[in-house]
C-alpha cells in the first residue's frame, strides 16, 4: 500500500475533519468574524486540504489539472510571487483545459434539458418563463468555478472517489465508464451531506445526484477537469432558472 493509499477509517477521519471545520467557518459567519470572506474559507478548507492529502500524488488523485496544480519541474525563474511559474503553468494546463471544458459542454447539452423538466416539475412555477441571468454574469461565473467547483472536485472526486476506489476491487460499467460502484455511492453520499451541515434542509440532500454525475465524469475523464466545469456550469445553470421561473 503506497502512501496514496489511505484506509477507509482514514478517508472517514479525513472526511469529518473537513466537516467539523467547515461548520466552523459556517458558525464564524453568523457571528460576523469572517463575515463575506465565509466562502473563500470554505474553498480553502476543501482544496489545501486535498493537496495535502495528495502529497505528491496529484496526478493519481486526477488533480494535476494539465499540470497546473503539479510542482514546476524546470529551473526557469519563478518571478515575483511565482507569477511566471504560474503564468507558464496556464499556458501549458490550456489545451487540457480546452478538451476537458468542451468534454463538459457536451454532458451538459444532454443533461440540462432533463434537469430543466425536472426542476419545473418540482417547483411547479406558477409564472411563465422568462429567461433571466444573474447581474455580473461574468464574476458569478468565475467564482463558481474557482471558489466552488474546483475546491469540492478536488476533494470529493478527487481525494475521497480516487481513495475509495483504491481500497475496494469491485468494479462496475456504467454508461460504459468503469467505476468502483461504492466510491462512486460513497462519495456522493458524503458530498450530499456536507451540504446538509452547512444549510440544515432536507433539500440540500438533492446534490447526491449531481454527485453521482461528477463522480461518472472523473472517472470517464481521469481526473477532476471536467466534472469540475460540469460543477460550476450546473450550479450556474440552477441559478438561472431560478430567476427565470420566480
Amino acid at each position: 500500500m503506497t502512501k496514496a493509499r489511505a484506509s477507509v477509517g482514514r478517508i472517514l477521519w479525513m472526511y469529518m475533519f473537513v466537516c467539523v471545520a467547515v461548520f466552523g467557518a459556517t458558525q464564524l459567519e453568523q457571528v460576523h468574524v469572517i463575515g463575506e470572506y465565509m466562502h473563500l474559507v470554505v474553498a480553502a478548507i476543501f482544496l489545501l486540504t486535498s493537496i495535502r492529502l495528495a502529497r505528491g500524488e496529484i496526478a493519481h488523485f486526477g488533480m494535476a489539472l494539465g499540470g497546473l496544480l503539479e510542482p514546476p519541474t524546470h529551473d526557469h525563474p519563478r518571478g515575483p510571487l511565482g507569477l511566471w511559474d504560474l503564468a507558464r503553468a496556464l499556458h501549458t494546463a490550456l489545451p487540457s483545459a480546452l478538451k476537458e471544458l468542451g468534454m463538459a459542454v457536451g454532458v451538459a447539452a444532454v443533461v440540462f434539458p432533463l434537469y430543466a423538466v425536472g426542476y419545473y416539475w418540482w417547483n411547479e412555477p406558477t409564472q411563465a418563463f422568462s429567461f433571466a441571468v444573474p447581474p455580473e454574469l461574468g464574476s458569478l461565473a468565475l467564482a463558481q468555478l474557482v471558489i466552488v467547483a474546483l475546491p469540492e472536485e478536488a476533494f470529493f472526486r478527487g481525494y475521497v472517489q480516487t481513495s475509495l476506489s483504491d481500497v475496494g476491487q469491485r468494479r462496475v460499467r456504467v454508461l460504459g465508464v468503469e467505476l468502483a460502484p461504492t466510491a462512486w455511492v460513497v462519495q456522493a453520499a458524503l458530498f450530499a451531506l456536507v451540504h446538509l451541515i452547512v444549510e440544515p434542509y432536507p433539500a440540500r440532500l438533492a446534490v447526491f445526484f449531481p454527485g453521482l454525475l461528477f463522480g461518472w465524469v472523473r472517472a470517464w475523464r481521469g481526473g477532476i477537469g471536467a466534472a469540475m466545469a460540469l460543477h460550476g456550469m450546473s450550479n450556474l445553470y440552477s441559478e438561472i432558472l431560478s430567476r427565470s421561473w420566480l
